[in-house]
C-alpha cells in the first residue's frame, strides 16, 4: 500500500502544475476564459491532496505507482498532460458547438430576411420602406431650412 505522504506529494504536484499553467493562460487574451475554468479545475487535485489522501491511496495502487520515484515531478508531468488533454477535449467540444450555433443562426437569419422581403413585396403604397443597411441620409437635406432665423 502506498503511503499517505506519497499520495499528497503526487496530487500536490499535479494540482500545482495544472494551476500554474492555467494562471499563465489567464493572461493570454484569447485563452482567458479557458484559463479561468482550468484554474478552478486545477484546484481539485490540490484540495484532494489535503482533504482525502487516504481515499486516493487505493487509486494510486491501482495504477501501480512506485513509491521510490520522485512523485512530485511525476505529479507535475501528469498535471501538464492533464491540462493538454483538457485543452484538446474542450477545443473539440467548442468546434462542434460553434458549427451547430452558426448553422442555427444562419437559418434564423435567412428566415428573417425572407420574412422581411415578403413584407416589403406585400406593401404597395407610394412610400416604400427600404433596408436601413443600404440607405444613407443626404447630409445636405436640411441646409435650406431656416430655424429660429429672425430677419
Amino acid at each position: 500500500m502506498i503511503s499517505i505522504e506519497a499520495t499528497q506529494t503526487f496530487f500536490s504536484g499535479l494540482g500545482l502544475a495544472f494551476c500554474i499553467l492555467s494562471l499563465i493562460l489567464v493572461f493570454i487574451p484569447s485563452k482567458t476564459k479557458f484559463g479561468i475554468i482550468s484554474l478552478l479545475l486545477g484546484n481539485v487535485p490540490l484540495w484532494s491532496a489535503i482533504v482525502m489522501p487516504k481515499s486516493l491511496a487505493p487509486f494510486m495502487d491501482f495504477f501501480h505507482v512506485n513509491q521510490s520515484a520522485n512523485l512530485f515531478v511525476a505529479g507535475c508531468i501528469a498535471g501538464v498532460a492533464c491540462l493538454i488533454l483538457w485543452y484538446f477535449i474542450t477545443s473539440k467540444i467548442m468546434v462542434i458547438y460553434r458549427e451547430k450555433f452558426k448553422a442555427e443562426s444562419k437559418d434564423h437569419k435567412e428566415e428573417n430576411q425572407s420574412a422581411a422581403e415578403g413584407e416589403n413585396e406585400s406593401y404597395s403604397g407610394t412610400d416604400t420602406l427600404k433596408n436601413s443597411e443600404g440607405a444613407n441620409a443626404n447630409p445636405h437635406l436640411f441646409d435650406n431650412l431656416k430655424v429660429n432665423d429672425r430677419e
